[in-house]
């Protein structure tokens, strides 16, 4: 075996790694982690004050994971906490508002919903700082980040915590965090602990290995990344499959290829894939989109996973940047070798690959971001030849400044889309013709976004796609029917939002058995929906949002458990909700009337500025529907937004006139098994010269927390890296065409939540004597509001069980 020159460790001995074995010095991969833990524990408990502790260190020293630790640990002690994960990829995948947002939720205990871009730094500001908080901001890496999600220390409740990890201290010393600990490089003992404990199992003796463990020990130095790959390289083999492995590091000590080798064919596939176009991805989604018949991408992402290659965190998929770079310097050399099958990421080998029409039909893969590159015109020669292409994405990344910028792929007018036999995802930001070409067949796709496209129509004998899960044609102006849903029987996601041309749905949607999501949302100009939408067995959310046209759902007429009535050519017509039903968002509908019923299921109604259900919105029917609704499923939160000017006295059991109602809890057994939950109400109106086009209604339940968006920004919508001072001008020229369009958002509205006994119990009810409801709507006045508390003997509206 060859030696390498000069060993990193001197004289490790077998009682050394027993030892050091014995002392478990590595716990849940962390080395020393009583120790570390304990040091940042002293300077988190030093100061009642708002603090700011930055961890920082070389990559791979373990900075994440003392964060999450040390979070585990104590975020039992304060009153809401938030772990926001990989920040610096995150915020280039999805914007630093979708990180935003995520902050926002996690502390206030609401559903995941969107909050104005333009209020949003003042709205984390006004509502944190009354908290006592936890916030983890791992791995930051530019100031933008922490300036929007943690300003300044009086964002803050007294005694909150920022915890923010970062390979830069001079970013730390920039936003004048109060105390730093450094993750140093591990020295000997931690180095061969954190080797030990991935390379060998519980069963084997390290008296056998002490020799093999001093070489890889010189190979890999003191860096955790690479000492936790070769560990994993390693373990459940021989002693002499160890030893043959470590002449592949002798010779060439890199262990992060060595390891790659070692791969097979599919895992190697898997592994390149996800760096260079599914960084950041949910697994699940990874997981359908590389499923192969003969081999599985679930088992081969856990391989991946267990040789530390990539990590799988909160569901996502992330590979450290040194390794991710190596899978990108493969990719390259594979995309040069005549006839091997390639992978293109970067705009400049893609635009050369695709103007010399070289290597085209091995291409498997690519990923282009249009911001990064100019004009390219894309000719159908080159993608004809594409027989291998598997994934083709062509979009824009989240650092534009909108959506709708001028489109940088253009298209040959004699441009087609062969059929592809091996594809399985397809975006294409801006697609410039307006039908796709005839006979695009493609039956192992999974997933089509065309968003912005300038598609007319969808017609049943130009496309199968007899595999799809997922089609997204959101924001295409010019499309105005899909005409044979029969050719995507398993479609389960359907998103037409800002399809303003669209006037019908076709009625062979009603084929589709297994849709969940169907999201209309600014559908201008449709009119109706077909009547077999009713029948729709797994329907969870149905976004008729801006659809202010919408003058009929034709559904049964029969009597059943739910239904809703719209107005169509001065008569009624009933539309029964799907049984599955979760989502009903119809805010902006100006033909909407009437709510009679809702069912189990139903967690969300948004009726906002639906003008024509009038001032009076509440009936007998439908209250009573509400209260089953709770017994039934009590433990599902509940949320509806309507017109109305009166909370419903059988409704409530304190109301008053103002945004604040408290109650005394004077009986000491009202907290009891037949509790339930909360129910809170409120009437609110516009209070501006300008209508709030889109509230956000904010309640505050003792300690606990919770909100709601009304109108689910269905007029007035942000890109995802919106800037204000850009847009100002297009935003009120925007507002106007909306009034126009929407018509008068003056008039009041009811809101009626519900949370349930497993969330309330955040306001420590058992411990008080009283119970206060605070709230605030945004450019609103909030009239009057109610609280009550519900149980599981009020079986009948309005009266309780004797």
């Amino acid at each position: 075996m060859i030696r390498p020159e000069a060993d990193v460790v001197q004289n490790i001995t077998r009682d050394l790694i027993c030892e050091i074995i014995g002392k478990g010095c590595v716990e849940d991969g962390l080395v020393n982690k009583e120790f570390r833990l304990k040091d940042l524990k002293k300077l988190i408990s030093e100061s009642r004050d708002v603090l700011m502790i930055g961890i920082y260190g070389l990559g791979g020293t373990g900075k994440t994971a003392i964060a999450r630790a040390l979070y585990n640990e104590i975020s039992y002690q304060f009153e809401d906490s938030s772990f926001l994960a990989n920040i610096g990829e995150e915020s280039k995948k999805d914007g630093l508002y979708c990180l935003q947002e995520r902050l926002f939720c996690d502390i206030l205990l609401g559903e995941s919903r969107k909050i104005m871009f333009h209020r949003r730094n003042n709205l984390i500001e006004h509502k944190f700082r009354t908290k006592r908080v936890l916030i983890v901001l791992d791995d930051v890496n530019n100031e933008e980040q922490l300036k929007l999600l943690a300003g300044n220390h009086d964002w803050f409740g007294e005694g909150s915590r920022i915890i923010i990890t970062s390979r830069d201290k001079c970013l730390l010393k920039r936003h004048k965090v109060d105390e730093y600990y450094q993750l140093e490089k591990l020295d000997d003992r931690e180095a061969l602990a954190l080797l030990c404990h991935h390379a060998l199992t519980e069963e084997q003796s390290p008296h056998c290995f002490f020799r093999l463990l001093n070489e890889v020990m010189s190979y890999c130095g003191h860096r955790p990344l690479a000492l936790k790959v070769a560990g994993s390289f390693l373990r459940g083999k021989g002693l002499r499959q160890r030893e043959a492995q470590l002449g592949k590091l002798a010779i060439k000590p890199d262990v992060f290829r060595v390891s790659y080798k070692e791969l097979s064919d599919e895992e190697k596939d898997i592994f390149l894939d996800v760096a260079c176009f599914f960084q950041g991805e949910y697994k699940d989604f990874v997981t359908k989109i590389l499923e192969k018949h003969d081999f599985s991408a679930e088992h081969g992402l856990q391989v991946l996973s267990n040789r530390c290659l990539l990590t799988i965190s909160e569901g996502k998929l992330w590979m450290d940047n040194s390794i991710q770079k190596m899978a990108w310097e493969i990719a390259s050399k594979q995309a040069l070798i005549p006839g091997k099958p390639c992978r293109l990421w970067d705009h400049k080998q893609i635009l050369r690959v695709l103007k010399r029409n070289e290597g085209i039909r091995a291409i498997e893969g690519i990923s282009l971001e249009l911001s990064k590159s100019k004009d390219k015109k894309f000719s159908g020669e080159a993608f004809s030849q594409m027989d291998a292409l598997r994934l083709l994405k062509v979009f824009l990344g989240s650092g534009c400044v909108n959506d709708k910028e001028t489109y940088k792929v253009h298209f040959s007018t004699d441009f087609t889309f062969p059929s592809y036999d091996k594809l399985r995802y397809l975006h294409g930001h801006g697609y410039q013709l307006d039908s796709f070409p005839s006979n695009f067949e493609a039956e192992e796709l999974l997933e089509l976004n065309m968003p912005y496209s300038s598609l007319k129509q969808i017609e049943g004998d130009e496309i199968h796609f007899p595999n799809l899960i997922a089609l997204d044609l959101s924001h295409s102006q010019k499309l105005e029917t899909i005409s044979n849903f029969s050719r995507m029987p398993n479609l389960e996601r359907l998103v037409l939002e800002g399809c303003r041309s669209l006037v019908k749905v076709d009625p062979s949607i009603g084929n589709l058995k297994k849709l969940s999501l169907m999201n209309l949302k600014d559908c201008r100009r449709l009119k109706s929906l077909p009547k077999r939408i009713c029948e729709f067995e797994f329907l969870e959310s149905l976004i008729l949002a801006g659809c202010s046209r919408l003058e009929k759902l034709l559904g049964d007429w029969e009597e059943r458990q739910s239904s809703v009535n719209l107005k169509a050519s001065r008569t009624y017509r009933r539309f029964i909700l799907p049984r599955k039903l979760r989502i009903l968002r119809l805010g902006h509908c100006k033909s909407f009337q009437e709510i009679l019923k809702l069912r189990s299921s139903i967690q969300e109604v948004d009726a906002y500025n639906c003008i024509s259900m009038g001032t009076f919105s509440w009936n007998t029917r439908l209250g009573a529907s509400i209260l089953q609704r709770i017994k039934i499923n009590p433990e599902s939160a509940f949320s509806i937004v309507l017109p109305g000017n009166t909370i419903p006295d059988c409704w409530v059991t304190h109301k008053v006139t103002g945004s604040s109602v408290t109650m005394e809890l004077q009986n000491s057994d009202w907290y009891n098994d037949d509790f339930l939950g909360f129910s809170v109400c409120l009437v609110f109106a516009p209070q501006a010269e300008r209508p709030q086009l889109n509230p956000e209604i904010l309640c505050d339940l003792n300690n606990f927390t919770f909100f709601h968006y009304c109108g689910e920004d269905s007029v007035a919508e942000f890109p995802k890296s919106y800037r204000p001072q850009a847009r100002a001008r297009a935003w009120h020229t925007e507002l106007d065409s909306v009034d126009q369009e929407c018509g008068n958002t003056s008039t009041d509205h009811v809101w009626l939540a519900y949370r349930p006994q497993a969330r309330a119990d955040r306001c420590h009810p058992k411990e008080r004597n009283r119970l206060k409801a605070s709230f605030e709507v945004f450019n609103c006045v909030v009239k009057e509001c109610a609280i009550r508390l519900i149980y599981k003997k009020q079986v009948v509206f309005g009266q309780e069980a004797q």
